[in-house]
């Protein structure tokens, strides 16, 4: 008896240890997880400062690399190589569910109840709490009171600004802030959804704080945009200095994911030098990068290492970690007086052409400063490769995986440990800058919802295939897309505003994205155009024998205006064209639009003016050729002509810019016309017929 319950307790005992190893194995694994953390340099640490090189030898040398670094590179992209064969969608699924950090933004949601949470806002919460990055220090010692500045740039769609709010109001309340933002304007028709961030849930409450730059589009990598910031950030309203910059750009490389880093090279060095130009002295920056393998890179860590005091790489447990994303972190810069002298050579290397040489000769960087690069570059690489490999090996064996998974308790030790460790708790509505229910109350339909569903291989080879069959893949996309419930439609009219507002903005002749479409829609149009690029072809759409035989049939009392709903967009042709129209229209006629696009914020607008010149708007859906707009019964009103007169002059100036009329009525007004549902479907409509009626010129057959 007595051996028995000495094996029995033995046993007990090992059981008990066994728990004990995993436990500490389990927690030794959670704190790797928020320990991702590199120091660069530190001046008060190093024994070598690092420091610049004479300007006149930068961007001399041809570019250059370290065999190491490549090394490093190849093996990296060896691993994510074996990603080529899953299905994205399929393999997103998996990634999300299988991401140990995965429920820190739900939890962070639904226990804090702050403002734009989403990925974003956790990873600038967790450095902000990690490093001392608003300088507090520095703050504190304003001559005029606890006040800064930031500037954010890439920065839609607008967390890293409501964290950085809610860090301050739960770490430094006595602090008075003010802040500017730029970003790709996702009210520009121009803009296409692979490049920039469309959601627009907090900008759009927002928009004095947002300066989209000299052409209006918001592209960071236009030297007129950056000098028109620079002047917005000097009037910036309140007091204190601008003593915090980020930088979370980044540009779509799905079809390229093993030259992501060359591909974001140009933005990450004008997303930098920007920084050099608007920060001031004590100040820290921010800047999402990827990897450091390539001369561009090295040298822009070098540039970063010597400007300021300390500089440190992170990967916050909040990043996905099977993506190559980083944070370089720099803290404590030197002043315009010591980078002034190369803020003149880095500024002529700006403006979207990226230089042909090195930035620094690699005679010039340290070895010591190189090592670490290297030394870096191991430390995320194995992380990174450690993730991807464990989410291959679980992939086939998910369903196993999951219902362990789910009975877990790791995920939710992470994301109560992220709110232990960062403080977090919620704050007052009143602290808020718009409010957490106003923003999730606007719809999200824009929140780049992209088209990519295939594997990275079979998107290469469709690449590969003949035009036809590239064609009849955006077919199958279009399948879905709801016809109207009916085939006729009274519009009411919209009261006209006190005043219009004219934005211009730089010369678009294609649409690219828009704000009256689902934005997976719109991208359909571009594949198609992609297709007759190729071939050299155009196309008519309504069809021009449609619209000659509708004319020859209509009731001569009609006006007929005909457009084309696609090919190249003219906002000048469509204002005087509309201009012309109505002011030598005689009262009761009717006028009819065929083809009239309500893709734009413009031809809505002019859609919305209008409207108060007749008695009502009738729309037709026809199925060969989509919708016609019959406007009823003119009748002339002189506020409306002397806005098209306002409208018409503003297009003359535009043009002599080389600039475009963008819009003419407030966003956030044609966001709340009664008809917006009603125009997205007529767009979604007028899209899959071009679709149809391309295939069916194209392939000679009826579908």
């Amino acid at each position: 008896m007595e051996k028995k319950e000495k094996n029995f307790s033995l046993k007990q005992s090992q059981t008990l240890q066994d728990k004990n190893d995993k436990n500490t194995d389990l927690s030794s694994n959670i704190s790797i997880l928020f320990e991702k953390h590199f120091a660069i340099s530190n001046v008060q640490q190093d024994t070598q400062m690092y420091v610049l090189p004479e300007v006149g030898s930068m961007f001399t040398e041809p570019p250059w690399w370290l065999n190491k670094l490549q090394k490093i590179k190849r093996d990296l992209n060896e691993v994510k190589g074996r990603l080529n064969n899953f299905n994205l969608s399929k393999w997103q699924q998996h990634t999300n569910r299988m991401n140990e950090a995965g429920e820190i933004i739900p939890m962070v949601r639904e226990n804090i109840q702050a403002e734009l949470v989403t990925q974003a806002w956790c990873k600038f919460y967790e450095i902000a709490s990690n490093f001392s990055l608003v300088p507090l220090n520095e703050i504190y010692q304003e001559v005029d009171g606890k006040n800064f500045k930031s500037v954010h740039l890439c920065e839609a769609p607008g967390a890293f600004v409501t964290a950085l709010n809610h860090w301050l109001k739960t770490n430094a309340s006595d602090v008075q802030w003010n802040w500017l933002a730029t970003t790709l304007n996702p009210y520009c028709e121009g803009n296409s959804y692979d490049s920039m961030v469309a959601d627009d849930r907090f900008i759009r409450h927002t928009l004095k704080h947002w300066c989209f730059g000299a052409d209006n589009t918001g592209d960071i990598m236009n030297l007129k945009n950056l000098d028109t910031l620079m002047k917005k950030s000097e009037s910036l309203d309140g007091k204190g200095r601008i003593l915090l910059v980020t930088a979370d750009g980044s540009i779509d490389c799905m079809n390229m994911p093993g030259e992501q880093e060359t591909a974001v090279a140009q933005l990450h060095f004008c997303e930098t030098v920007a920084c050099l130009h608007l920060l001031q002295k004590g100040g820290n920056f921010l800047l999402k990068l990827f990897t450091l393998f390539e001369h561009q890179s090295v040298c822009l860590m070098y540039l970063l290492s010597c400007a300021f005091q300390q500089v440190s790489v992170t990967k916050p447990a909040s990043s996905k970690g099977g993506n190559s994303e980083m944070y370089v972190v720099c803290m404590n810069f030197k002043g315009k007086d010591y980078i002034a002298p190369y803020l003149c050579t880095l500024k002529y290397y700006y403006d979207n052409v990226p230089p042909v040489n090195a930035m620094f000769n690699l005679r010039d960087i340290p070895d010591g400063f190189l090592r670490r690069i290297e030394q870096c570059c191991k430390f995320f690489k194995f992380h990174q490769c450690k993730i991807i490999e464990d989410n291959i090996r679980t992939f086939h064996k998910r369903d196993n995986f999951y219902k362990h998974l789910s009975t877990s308790f790791v995920k939710r030790m992470i994301s109560i440990k992220y709110l232990e460790d960062y403080r977090l708790k919620k704050i007052d509505p009143v602290d808020k800058i718009v409010g957490r229910e106003i923003i999730e109350k606007n719809n999200n339909q824009f929140m780049n919802k992209k088209l990519y569903i295939d594997s990275y291989n079979e998107r290469c080879k469709s690449q590969d295939l003949e035009p036809q069959e590239r064609l009849l893949q955006v077919w199958n996309n279009t399948k879905e897309i709801e016809w109207p419930s009916e085939k006729f439609y009274v519009w009411n009219l919209q009261a006209l505003p006190e005043a219009l507002e004219i934005q211009t903005g730089k010369l678009f002749n294609k649409i690219c994205s828009s704000r009256f479409c689902d934005s997976k829609i719109v991208q359909i149009l571009d594949k198609i155009d992609d297709v007759m690029q190729d071939m050299h072809i155009t196309v008519c759409f309504p069809p021009a024998e449609i619209t000659t035989e509708f004319i020859s049939q209509i009731d001569p009392s009609y006006e007929i205006l005909s457009f084309q709903f696609v090919q190249n967009y003219d906002s000048h042709r469509i204002i005087a064209e509309i201009y012309d129209r109505l002011k030598k229209l005689e009262s009761e006629k009717t006028l009819v639009l065929i083809g009239y696009s309500l893709l734009t914020q413009l031809n809505i607008g002019l859609l919305y003016l209008l409207g108060n010149s007749f008695n009502k708007i009738i729309v037709e859906i026809h199925d060969n050729e989509g919708y016609r707009l019959k406007l009823e019964n003119y009748r002339r009103n002189e506020k409306v002509l002397k806005y098209l007169d306002e409208i018409l002059i503003a297009s003359h100036n535009a043009c002599k810019q080389n600039m475009a009329v963008w819009s003419i009525i407030p966003i956030t007004i044609l966001y709340e016309y009664t008809k917006f549902p009603m125009m997205m479907l007529l767009n979604h409509l007028m899209i899959k017929l071009y679709t149809r009626h391309v295939i069916n010129i194209m392939l000679d057959k009826k579908l």
